[in-house]
């Protein structure tokens, strides 16, 4: 996966050929182009803030029914079930 800088890299440049674009279709292509890196970038920053809550809330994986199941209650990485019964 690429980083969010890389692809505000590629959006500038989109934009500056877009500046230099002669031809009306081009530059609108380019612009869409453009936007589209935004996009990616900043689809990799509010991923980037999601983790690093999860990570500030607390360690623990999620406590998705499947996930247990895949793990197992007794693997490290499974959030702890409370007992039953007591």
């Amino acid at each position: 996966m690429s980083s969010e800088s890389e692809y505000r890299r590629w959006a500038a440049a989109s934009l500056d050929l877009a500046k230099r674009a002669a031809m009306l279709a081009d530059k609108t292509r380019l612009l869409v182009i453009a936007e589209a890196w935004l996009e990616l970038a900043d689809r990799i920053g509010r991923a980037r803030s999601r983790r690093a809550a999860r990570r500030t809330i607390g360690d623990a994986p999620a406590e998705h029914p499947l996930v247990t199941s895949a793990l197992g209650s007794d693997h490290p990485d499974a959030p702890a079930r409370p007992l039953r019964g007591r």
